[in-house]
């Protein structure tokens, strides 16, 4: 099952997420160049006006400089009380000219005019002199306008010789004696005028510009001047399908007077400026989306590298759980229904994989836990079996694990059908042992007829594979409750009695035996007191004089004595071999060597020689470091080398290990002799003599118990092939006047006959009668 990283779910999300982006992007452009169409608008729209009321200003400031012009009051003066002169005519339109250079920039502003009141007269900076201008019948005159202090834009009108909608600027000149009106100063504005100045002072965009004042409006729209229309537009209802910024402002320099600016956005869009920033920006938004995009793609990696190694782990476990699992859920956004998966068949398999063996389908020992305390509370007597498959690990060596597991397998499967027809069940306990438990009344309550007649038999035939195998068991019984209790107790006693049917290589089944077990019991108990004995000082070493001819003590061979204060007295043979199969061995024959060179040390003190013989075992004389360990003690003590034999039995020899001979040449290098103990129980090969080069011999005492003529035969054809092999000889057990009579011409005798074994002091004693 692989993982797929993209489905159709994540395939709409990833869609969904780009449409999103993409959207968002666009929107934000088109927002981004609206807001800055909006913004330019507005900004150049403040600006326009701003001019406008710096040039206003300026014509309020030219107005007034007019008016209060010396020359021209003067003038204005002299007309009022004089009357009206060509020279009073030429002085108002020169001095009106200085001031006409002011204007001529400003193409809004029509004419300058200077009117004498009671002259009726006016004189424009256009047309020239005018008469009969009587200002109280006028459009623009306002009788506020007389108090005002400054310039004052008038009300627009309509012009008398034009037609044309004009607004003017307008200050009063006053008599300074008699503070009087006698005249007025004029900058007239032609609407029109104004309002096509108004467009082209905005040069960035296509502008309707409009004008309203007493509830009229005049404006230009799409190129067209229209004029005293009421003001009741409805700009929005006008704009409505366009993209216009409507922005309107009350002006500070009349109270009626206002001015709308209706501004073309996309025509700003348009323009070339604002069309080059508004790429740039989007060239920057589009490099920031992308790089935000690919940073949350990156992150996303990142941050689903651990959902992608959870989503493999959890497809593994439901590989592992072996349940059917569509495929096709296996995406990234099938996780939850994954883990409601896994969460509902983990608990099975867990359970499976605790209580049940994987390999074959048997209950495990876990189970078997479970199973006893189950038998155990029915309280119906129940037996359990232990079948320990013979030779496993040759099967294994020689077919290979496939067929080791397919050998266990079967055997389990047959072991089942075994089981047909009783409550009871076969259980795998370790790698090739299993456990049969059954109510003794489901199998007759004969335990033997049952493994004799119903298992066995379903393992008569070997089994085939590449080639067939022989299937038989090491098989023990146990009966519950008469032979056992608790499950441990179960569990020890049956394996003491596989054990000891290993020990006979028998096929046969061995129920439970409390003797045996009770020789168990007893080897445990040494080999636990064993580990503390040593350091207890529990261990004697006895010393069994050995004899020449004339009865003289010529050797000793070192035995040693276990008197322990739990067990009592404890005969070798009953903790040597435990000893070597703990390996406490080692220590122990380190330390009978120790006690044999101290012995030693103080004999020679004495003045006196002695050999001594002390039994190695074939565990100890391995070790690679034994030769140092011997050497080191007897060099200890300053031992000669020569007072010391080493007795070894044939099986070390057997075996034929390079180290063993080792040891030997090593040892009898330096002077230590070497005796081969018990000769004539085992092979008794003479070519082990010859290969070892061994020192001494010693004839076991099934040679000499009966001391017939035929023994005698032997013992003499042992004794020439030895000295023919420079070997010394010596003859155990004898315990009688005629074996140590007929015998003694062979070797060196030790037995009962001379001493039994027998203490140092003992030994020293005997020495020096």
């Amino acid at each position: 099952m692989k993982i797929k990283l993209v489905d159709s779910k994540l395939l709409l999300l990833g869609a969904i997420f780009a449409v999103v982006v993409w959207y968002m992007t666009i929107t934000s452009i088109d927002l981004i160049d609206d807001n800055t169409a909006y913004f330019v608008s507005s900004m150049q729209a403040d600006d326009t006006i701003n001019k406008l009321y710096n040039n206003l200003t300026l014509l309020y400031d030219t107005a007034e400089a007019i008016a209060s012009d010396k020359d021209i009051v003067e003038c204005l003066q002299q007309i009022n009380t004089d009357g009206t002169s060509d020279e009073m005519i030429s002085t108002l339109w020169d001095n009106m000219h200085n001031f006409t250079h002011i204007t001529t920039n400003l193409s809004f502003i029509n004419n300058i005019s200077i009117v004498s009141i009671p002259g009726e007269l006016v004189v424009d900076s256009i047309s020239g002199l005018g008469t009969n201008y009587n200002i109280y019948e006028r459009g623009w005159y306002d009788e506020s306008l007389l108090y005002a202090d400054s310039a004052v834009l008038g009300t627009p009108y309509s012009n008398i010789f034009t037609d044309k909608i004009t607004a003017s600027i307008i200050k009063f000149i006053n008599d300074p004696v008699t503070n009087e009106p006698i005249g007025t100063v004029l900058l007239s504005i032609y609407l029109e005028d104004f309002l096509e100045f108004m467009q082209s002072s905005y040069r960035i965009a296509n502008t309707d510009m409009y004008v309203h004042y007493n509830n009229n409006v005049s404006y230009i729209y799409d190129g067209h001047f229209i004029s005293d229309v009421s003001y009741d537009l409805d700009y929005d209802a006008i704009y409505k399908d366009a993209n216009y910024n409507i922005i309107e402002y009350d002006t500070s320099f009349h109270q009626d007077f206002g001015i709308v600016m209706a501004i073309d956005l996309d025509s700003i869009k348009a323009n070339d400026y604002v069309a080059n920033n508004s790429s740039n920006v989007i060239s920057q938004i589009l490099v920031l989306t992308f790089g935000i995009t690919l940073l949350i793609v990156i992150m996303l990696i990142f941050i689903l590298q651990p959902v992608f190694g959870a989503i493999s782990s959890l497809i593994h476990i439901i590989d592992e759980l072996g349940e059917d699992y569509p495929e096709y859920n296996t995406g990234i956004s099938r996780v939850a229904e994954m883990a409601k998966f896994i969460e509902k068949s983990l608990p099975k398999k867990i359970k499976y994989l605790i209580y049940y063996d994987e390999l074959t389908g048997l209950p495990n020992r876990k189970m078997f836990k479970t199973l006893y305390r189950t038998f155990s509370n029915k309280g119906n007597p129940f037996v359990i079996m232990l079948l320990d498959v013979k030779n496993f690990k040759g099967i294994n060596d020689a077919c290979g694990d496939y067929i080791g597991d397919k050998v266990l397998i079967d055997i389990a499967n047959l072991l089942n059908e075994a089981m047909d027809g009783t409550d009871g069940t076969a259980v795998r306990y370790s790698g090739n042992e299993f456990l049969i438990i059954a109510e003794l009344s489901q199998i007759a309550n004969d335990i033997g007829r049952f493994y004799e007649q119903i298992i066995l038999p379903k393992f008569a035939q070997p089994l085939q594979y590449t080639k067939p195998i022989k299937i038989d068991f090491n098989a023990a019984a146990i009966a519950n409750p008469t032979q056992c209790g608790i499950e441990d107790d179960m569990i020890t006693k049956i394996y003491v009695m596989i054990r000891r049917c290993k020990e006979l290589n028998t096929s046969q089944l061995l129920i439970f035996d409390n003797d045996i077990y009770s020789v168990y019991i007893n080897e445990e108990r040494i080999k636990e007191t064993l580990k503390w004995a040593i350091d207890s000082e529990e261990f004697v070493l006895n010393y069994q004089p050995i004899i020449d001819k004339d009865k003289q003590i010529v050797k000793a061979e070192a035995l040693i004595r276990w008197f322990s204060k739990d067990l009592g007295f404890v005969p070798p043979n009953q903790f040597i071999y435990i000893a070597e199969q703990s390996r406490l061995i080692i220590d122990l024959s380190n330390w009978i060597i120790e006690r044999v060179a101290k012995d030693l040390r103080q004999l020679l003190d004495m003045g006196t020689r002695l050999q001594i013989s002390i039994n190695i075992s074939p565990i100890h004389i391995m070790e690679d470091d034994f030769v140092d360990n011997v050497k080191a003690i007897l060099d200890k003590y300053s031992i000669d080398y020569n007072l010391i034999c080493l007795e070894i039995t044939e099986g070390i020899l057997i075996e034929d290990r390079d180290i063993v001979k080792q040891n030997i040449k090593q040892l009898q290098n330096l002077g230590i002799r070497f005796a081969l103990d018990d000769f004539g129980t085992g092979y008794s090969s003479f070519s082990y003599l010859k290969e070892y080069s061994l020192d001494i011999i010693k004839i076991d005492k099934i040679f000499v118990d009966d001391t017939t003529i035929k023994e005698i035969a032997i013992i003499d054809g042992i004794n020439r092939i030895s000295t023919a092999l420079g070997m010394e000889m010596i003859l155990e057990g004898i315990e009688t006047q005629h074996q140590f009579d007929s015998l003694n011409q062979f070797g060196l005798i030790q037995g009962y006959y001379f001493s039994k074994p027998i203490t140092w002091n003992e030994l020293i004693k005997m020495l020096t009668m």
